[in-house]
């Protein structure tokens, strides 16, 4: 069975951060600093998302958990969690997840197979150093390499310009049309809104490899162009994944996430909503009128309740 191992990457200027420089500066700064790193490290395998497995349910983290499994003073977490969340370095989602939105970017794995073929690339480029000629055998890396290399041809052989404008004769498999660039533009206007320096495509051939990914989507994923454009509006527009599909690789990889839980939200958005009877403890409301029960009330005490001549405007 193939494992797979992750790694956290953090940024040289990590701690200089806005975010992270002011919570270190707040008392006990250093060791919210420290359970948020705690946080990141315990949501690798969930791409930044934590929330735990019961059985056959999901159950969210409380506060005395996630101190428990961080290692970390209960008062602590208390305080650490809402200024985590005052800076927009922790979110807590609908179904009670608690999200971790800068994860994304600082994810890394590999699987054991390919730390097997990092370490035999090593082997094979010392020898190189040392001029031995020696032929390698044959073994996994030699394969994998022959696909990496069959996989780049098969790119090649994907059109640049929208369908229609085949600059290359007409002779490419899998050509890359219209629909394709119209959501490309769509993930990149997305981006930018959130933040203007994105890292999105600018050039044509920076482009391509994104229509590639949504050309593959319909291809080899067998997606419909309106499911694609489905998921993409709600990838777009949602609050949570507009800020975490930054790529078209990504939305691939997100797409049965995103058309489940936007159909879910468009069914729960539509489903009738029944106004709640105006009771209290299921007794009836009833329309007094308190000012003529107080000058009723005083009236008997007085001994006026029958005399015609004490009004509420008399004296």
């Amino acid at each position: 069975m193939t494992k797979k191992y992750y790694w956290m990457k953090l940024r040289e200027d990590f701690f200089d951060d806005d975010a992270i420089e002011w919570l270190e500066e707040q008392p006990k700064g250093k060791e919210y600093a420290l359970f948020y790193l705690k946080l990141c490290l315990k949501s690798l395998k969930t791409n930044g998302l934590l929330i735990r497995t019961v059985g056959t349910i999901l159950v969210p983290y409380d506060t005395s958990k996630l101190a428990d499994i961080t290692k970390t003073d209960y008062d602590t977490t208390i305080v650490a969690m809402e200024l985590l969340k005052n800076i927009g370095l922790v979110e807590i989602l609908e179904s009670g997840e608690i999200c971790l939105p800068r994860m994304e970017e600082m994810i890394g794995s590999e699987t054991d197979k390919a730390v097997l073929m990092r370490k035999l690339r090593a082997q094979k480029n010392l020898i190189q150093g040392n001029n031995v000629t020696t032929a390698l055998p044959e073994c996994s890396e030699n394969v994998t390499q022959r696909l990496e290399n069959r996989d780049k041809d098969i790119d090649k052989n994907i059109i640049v310009a929208p369908l229609g404008n085949d600059a290359s004769g007409g002779t490419d498999k899998y050509p890359v049309g219209d629909f394709e660039y119209q959501c490309v533009d769509m993930l990149i206007k997305s981006c930018m809104a959130g933040f203007p320096g994105s890292k999105v495509p600018r050039t044509d051939d920076e482009k391509r490899k994104w229509a590639v990914e949504i050309e593959r989507m319909k291809r080899l994923d067998q997606r419909s162009e309106s499911d694609i454009i489905e998921a993409l509006t709600y990838a777009t527009t949602d609050g949570f994944w507009k800020s975490n599909i930054r790529s078209a690789k990504k939305f691939r990889e997100k797409f049965e996430t995103l058309i489940v839980q936007s159909r879910n939200k468009a069914a729960k958005n539509g489903s009738e909503i029944k106004p709640a009877p105006n009771r209290f403890h299921n007794f009836e409301q009833r329309n007094t009128d308190y000012d003529a029960m107080v000058l009723q009330r005083t009236r008997e005490r007085l001994g006026l309740a029958d005399n015609p001549s004490f009004s509420e405007g008399g004296g």
